[in-house]
């Protein structure tokens, strides 16, 4: 894309069960995410995200 901020990111908000809502990032290609699905979430910063 010629603006750097204007890709579609695969990015999804996702509520912790520690009560915290975070913007998590979902790699790889495609995705089956569903409401209530258990997630393993690391640390770490990835470019070029909103937020």
């Amino acid at each position: 894309p010629k603006k750097p901020n204007s890709a579609l990111h695969k990015v999804d908000r996702v509520r912790l069960t520690s009560g915290f809502e975070i913007t998590a990032y979902i790699p790889g290609i495609g995705h089956n995410l569903q409401e209530h699905y258990a997630l393993l979430v690391r640390e770490g910063r990835i470019k070029d995200l909103p937020g």
